[in-house]
Parts: structure tokens; sequence; C-alpha cells
């Protein structure tokens, strides 16, 4: 098969719209716009997931990835991001108030800890409880074990005694979340209003557990020390299902009392397991500072905690490559190509997977395409070489609207057909000779005029012919010849005493095979070649009687009534009384007419009697005797 392709190199990029496969996550994404491809492609018409390319042309499939924070937490990046706080106004979000060591829970912590809904990953390590505190901090537990709460009031020396890292001293705020802390000293026997909850929000795996700290008082030990117009203190700790961002959003900060530093310092920030390792946004890290409106992230840097996986699936099965992190694809298109990106995301808890799809192919597809042409009947001096073009219609995957952009040009030399000279007009009635008829086919597809395909097709001429045989008439056996010529025998048939119908059929009859029982048959022989054609021709057989009876007894007892004759082949019969006259005659066609009677089918009387028969193979004469008996 030929085949020549143009190309005309422009080195673009083209924008791909494709099909996202599955649930579609807002905390992760996978998406593919952009393929690189050194000639142009269109877009299918009847398909909006399917994409057309000159064939064979290598393009590279990159995704777009919304993975920015899917990597392990034994390192954290801090940034700013858009201030957009959840509700925190228990009234308003529906949260879970958490009401521990009430009516006062100033500078404490939950007794018993709290159980996320969803495991989340803090320093390499995977926790499903935290501890809340009064004073703005959130510290991850290993289990739901209960104890009694302490006490911690002032920062220094109880807490802090310096900047994150090293400045943490007590253990207990080890494996902790700032957001912020502050000597808050919330004693609601004082402050009568204010609110710490917690609500869920989204669905898994893309859940937020979001921690409220809502109409806090400023810092100090009595309101005192902040003076009325202080305004009451919000801010909120948001941990993100799957990535392990943790969100911080300050509404409202203010570095009161401005008398005494440490009790107007406040820190935002994070630290591991032994306080050795933590990080903060710049210039909120354990010191009088104030701000409002006022948001920070603190997500994961460390390495990649997904893979790309990457399925081709055409003719010849699926393969599949496995990148790890963000991974690119390059494929050569020679045939239709179903694609998909696999984005596999693995934290601290179960695998989920988001899915990209889009499909390619070529602009002509002839892979599957045979257009060798076989005609068996000798006849047969024409062909359509429109059925040629319905066949390679066929075979296209597109949607019929580009399968009617293509256009086919039909030539008898292959240097025609790239010159795009003398093309054959008679399309419907292109005549052929015996044996092989090559012509050539270009392909060419409108929206794309820089790539095209030329095919050779072969029509063959190629029939077969059983050699006629002679009827057969032969007396009381026949051995089936050996054929010559690639000839078999194919079957038998058996027909009625009249040679009118069929009566049984005998498959698997071979050369040298001895039929004498007889009768009419049709032999059939066969033959056939390596392309599929095939003749079938019958001859018939007739396997004679050549032994005739010496009497018969016509008195109605069913044995030997009739002079029965029905195989012997007759052309004529004649009986001839004892003194040399004709009583009784037939012609062509004689089987078992004569039981006795005359030609004026009277009976004739017992005696002897001559009968003279005429057959293909002869004449033959002899008395027979005609007796009555008494029933």
């Amino acid at each position: 098969m030929i085949r020549k392709i143009l190309f005309f190199l422009l080195l673009t990029n083209i924008s791909v719209n494709a099909q996202k496969i599955g649930t579609d996550y807002d905390c992760f994404d996978i998406n593919i716009t952009d393929i690189d491809v050194d000639t142009r492609f269109v877009r299918d018409a009847g398909d909006p997931d399917m994409y057309i390319v000159c064939k064979d042309k290598r393009i590279g499939v990159s995704p777009n990835f919304q993975t920015q924070y899917l990597r392990k937490t034994d390192v954290y990046e801090v940034e700013p991001i858009a201030h957009n706080p959840y509700p925190l106004d228990p009234a308003i979000n529906g949260g879970v108030e958490i009401n521990d060591a009430v009516p006062r829970w100033d500078d404490n912590r939950t007794s018993c800890p709290i159980k996320l809904p969803f495991k989340f990953c803090f320093f390499d390590q995977t926790f499903e409880y935290i501890h809340v505190w009064s004073n703005g901090a959130v510290t991850f537990m290993p289990n739901d074990q209960c104890s009694p709460t302490p006490r911690h009031s002032y920062l220094n020396p109880e807490v802090f005694t310096g900047p994150l890292p090293g400045g943490l001293v007590n253990p207990n705020f080890y494996n902790s979340i700032f957001g912020s802390y502050q000597h808050t000293h919330w004693d609601k026997t004082v402050y009568l209003v204010g609110s710490i909850n917690y609500q869920v929000y989204g669905t898994a795996p893309c859940r937020k557990f979001v921690i409220s700290f809502f109409d806090m008082p400023t810092a100090g030990v009595s309101p005192q020390n902040c003076p009325p117009p202080s305004p009451l203190q919000n801010h909120q700790i948001v941990l993100h299902e799957l990535t392990n961002v943790i969100d911080v959003n300050i509404i409202r900060h203010d570095d009161c009392p401005a008398t005494d530093a440490w009790e107007a310092s406040a820190v935002i920030g994070i630290t591991n397991a032994n306080g050795t390792r933590s990080y903060t946004p710049p210039n909120r890290n354990v010191s009088p500072w104030s701000a409002i409106q006022e948001s920070w992230r603190i997500a994961p840097a460390g390495v990649c905690m997904y893979r790309t996986q990457w399925n081709v699936t055409d003719t010849k099965g699926t393969v599949s490559e496995l990148d790890n992190c963000e991974g690119e694809l390059s494929v050569v298109i020679d045939e239709l190509k179903d694609i998909s990106a696999t984005l596999i995301v693995e934290t601290c808890d179960e695998p989920y997977m988001e899915t990209y799809k889009i499909k390619v192919r070529p602009a002509i597809e002839i892979n599957t395409l045979d257009l060798q042409r076989i005609v068996c009947d000798k006849d047969q001096n024409t062909y359509d070489l429109t059925s040629l073009t319905a066949d390679i219609k066929a075979a296209q995957s597109a949607s019929q609207a580009e399968i009617n952009k293509l256009r086919f040009y039909y030539y008898k030399t292959e240097d025609d057909a790239l010159n795009k000279v003398n093309d054959i007009k008679t399309l419907r009635d292109y005549p052929i000779n015996m044996g092989e008829n090559k012509l050539y086919i270009r392909i060419e597809y409108a929206d794309l005029t820089e790539c095209y395909e030329i095919l050779e097709a072969n029509i063959l001429k190629v029939p077969v012919e059983v050699t006629p045989k002679e009827s057969v008439f032969i007396c009381d056996e026949y051995k089936l010849p050996v054929l010559t010529n690639d000839e078999f025998y194919l079957k038998m048939e058996r027909l009625d005493e009249n040679a009118s119908f069929v009566v049984k059929t005998i498959p698997n009859i071979a050369e040298g095979q001895v039929i004498n029982e007889a009768g009419y048959y049709l032999v059939y022989v066969k033959k056939t070649n390596e392309y599929g054609c095939e003749d079938v021709k019958s001859y018939l057989l007739m396997v004679q009687s050549c032994s005739y009876p010496k009497g018969i007894s016509p008195n109605g007892d069913g044995n030997n009534d009739y002079l029965d004759l029905t195989y012997n082949n007759v052309v004529e019969l004649k009986i001839y009384n004892r003194y040399g006259n004709m009583v009784y005659k037939h012609g062509i066609g004689y089987k078992r007419q004569w039981h006795g009677q005359d030609n004026n089918d009277k009976v004739l009387p017992s005696g002897t009697y001559f009968m003279h028969v005429i057959t293909p193979q002869g004449v033959y004469q002899d008395w027979i005797q005609l007796m009555y008996e008494v029933k």
C-alpha cells in the first residue's frame, strides 16, 4: 500500500476543549487546554470531543494541573491570600459551639479532643483529633483521650520567651497552629459576648474544617487594660481536607494594651512536635501588631504527593504510562487515539483520582483499509469505483459532517495521482481486464489541505470454472473418476425415478467411490482459488439396470404384477405374441406400464411372448412369460 503525505509546518499551539471524566473536585484539578503540534488541526464539527490532525503527526499533551498544595507536609511555605473568611457568628454559620469549662473559659483548652471529619497531615504526621485553646491555638492530638484542661495565661514566660522557632517553651503547645494566639483571657463572667465554634463546609475530599473565634476581647486580664472603644477581636483557622492547607483569617486584631508589649503580643504560625521547626508570616511572630481583614495561607511545600497516569487506547490496545508529579505525553497520531490523563492524589487519606480525556484522529484514516477487490464473474468487464469510496468512508471514525469533507480522485498511475492529472472520469463503469487492475486513489480533506493520502487499489479479475461434464448412462455400477485441474467432488443427489426432484443428498463423496444402486443422480463438482472465487457444476448420472425379467404374473398380489423396467432407460418397448404379431408398444418414458394388456387395454391370455427393448446401450430381445395365477 502506497501513502504520500504533505505537511506545511506552521509550528503553533492549538487550543483544545476536552472532556472531564468522573467527579470534578474543587481542591485539585487536571484539564487539557493545549496540545503541541507542528501543523494545524481542526475540531470535529459533529463531535466536540474529537480533534483532527494530519496522519502520523507527533503531538505533545501537557495538562494543566491544579496541584499546588498536593505536597508532603515536612516543609511549608507561607503566603498572603485574598481575605474571604467564612461566617464567624454561630447564629449565621450554624456551627457547633465549643463550651468547655463553663462559665469561665479563659486561657484553657478543651478537656476532650474534637474529632476532625477527615484525616489531616501536619509535619509528616497524620491526625484526627485536636484541642482548641480559648487564646486562639489549635493543637493536634494522637488520640481522643480526655484530660484535665491546663491553664496558661501570660505569654511570657508561661508559653513563649521569644519568637518561633525556639521561643516556645511550653510543650502543651507543640504540634500547634496559632491563629492568632494571644492572651485573650476570655472570662465569660466578665465578657458576656463571644463564641468559639466550628463548622464543616464542602464535600469530601475537599471539605474545610473552620474554627471561628468570634467577638473575643482584646488581650489582657481585664477590660481596663484596653478600655472602650476597643473593638472586639475576630479570627479564624481553616483546615483543608486532602491538601492539608492551613488558612488563618484575621478579621480584626489590635495590639492592645500598648503599654505592655508582652500583653499586646500575638503570633500567627505553626510549630512541630518539639518546637524546633516553625513557620510564621512576616511581622506576625510573637510581637505586637495590628491587622484588619488579613489572611494567610500556610501550605505544604514538600515533594509532590500525586502522579499522572496516561492511557492511550487504539486498535492495538491500551498503553499506559505513569509519571511522578506532573507528566507530559508525546504520541504519534497514526490512527484514532483515546487519550486520558488521570491525576492520582495520595496524601494522608485514601487516594483520589480525576481524569481528563480527549480523542485525536488522523484527518484520513487508512490503517484498517484493504483496497484489493476480487471479481469472480468471468462475464463482468467493468467495476464500480464508487464502492471503494464508500468503503473508505465507512472506515472513518469521524462524524458524517467531517466525512462529507473528504474528496476522492482516481488515477491509473501513482504519478498522475501525485500531480493531480488525468483523473478517471468513468467511475461507475471502469473497464477491467483479466488479472490485476491497479489504480490509485487520492484522498483530500477540505479543512486541512496540507495533508492528503494516496492509496493503491487493485481489482483482481480471477474467475474459476469447472470443466463441463457429460451426462453418464452406465449399466449396473459407476466409479467416480479422478478429477483434474484442482477440481473436487462436492456432493451427490439421488433423484426420483423421473429425475425431477431430489430424494436424498449424499455428502462427502470422493474419487473412486462406487455407485451401484440403480437410479438417477446429480454429481456436483467444485473448484476454488486463493481469492475465494468458486464454481460448481453438476452432471447427470444414470446407473441403469441392465437385467430384464423373464416373466410377470399380473394377479394383483403386489408381486411381479408389472414389467418393471424403471431404471433400464427404455427408449422403446414392443411385445409380440407367438405368431409374430405386435400386441403392445410403448415409447420413451416406459417404467412399469405393461401388466399383460394389449394396445387396446384388453387382457392378453397367458402364454409366451417376445419382448423387444431398445435402450441407449443397444437392443435387447428375449422371450417373456405371461402367467396368471389363481388367488
